[in-house]
């Protein structure tokens, strides 16, 4: 993680009371992504390890081993992938960890994560190919287009843009890389004269949440040094100025910045 970080970048843009993380990757996709190939990787091929290719446009991380029942992933639907461990003793360790979860479901839940961040594309979901003895796993840089990195200025704009955000088991789109798409916006309940500036605690619970919207109250809490019920005030603020949001059960929700052009400046 440490490597892809350091060869990665990060822009960000000034929002009207705080400021908003636009990544080329998420962190928290590219762990799970990294926990899978680990955990399902053929060992008995000797000489084999994990790689990471870093490119301008995508991450690739690629493992010996393909399917363990012989089929192509690319032909199946990720929703319905049953969990077949290939090492079951690596997996339950990584659970121990808690770098997983007992269920299969990393596959999904690398495109949900992705899907959750604010830059996000539809088309630049997480895609997956097994080979004839290998399993890649490709992230997109939602940074990149064809003409090299995107201005940060009109990734910003495309973010204010664009209210309506893909539902996450959508099929994914074969067209690449829309910039704009006609959306519905939806409607959140925003509280007007909200330009005061959100505090650095809540700056940095915004910065947890696009690093990794799965992260829960009590890992805030510890990261932050304050009490859960601080936290807890401190996520109510975002939500009452219409910045937070919570997808899902507490269990195995995602949280969610959303960001809303409409509010009053």
């Amino acid at each position: 993680m440490d490597f892809i970080k350091n060869y990665t970048m990060s822009g960000w843009v000034k929002m009207p009371n705080y400021r908003l993380n636009l990544p080329d990757y998420s962190d928290r996709a590219i762990f799970e992504g990294l926990v899978n190939h680990l955990i399902h990787r053929d060992y008995t091929m000797m000489g084999g390890e994990v790689h990471i290719d870093i490119y301008d446009d995508r991450v690739e991380l690629v493992s010996p081993g393909a399917m363990l029942d012989g089929t192509q992933i690319q032909d199946r639907d990720i929703y319905k992938v049953p969990s077949m461990r290939r090492n079951p003793v690596i997996a339950d360790m990584f659970t121990q960890l808690d770098y997983m979860e007992k269920r299969g479901s990393g596959l999904r839940k690398m495109r949900e994560l992705t899907e959750k961040l604010p830059n996000f594309l539809q088309g630049k979901e997480p895609q997956y190919q097994t080979e004839a003895t290998s399993f890649y796993t490709t992230f997109y840089n939602l940074n990149w287009s064809e003409n090299g990195r995107i201005p940060v200025v009109e990734v910003a704009y495309r973010v204010n843009s664009t209210l309506e955000k893909f539902p996450v088991n959508e099929e994914s789109s074969v067209k690449k890389y829309p910039v704009n798409e006609n959306s519905t916006p939806k409607k959140y309940p925003v509280k007007r004269n909200t330009n005061k500036s959100v505090g650095r605690t809540a700056q940095r619970i915004i910065d947890m949440v696009i690093s990794n919207p799965m992260i829960t109250r009590e890992k805030m809490a510890d990261e932050l040094g304050i009490s859960l019920d601080g936290v807890k005030k401190q996520i109510k603020n975002l939500r009452d100025r219409g910045i937070l949001t919570h997808e899902g059960s507490d269990k195995a929700g995602y949280w969610r910045i959303i960001v809303n052009p409409q509010t009053e400046q």
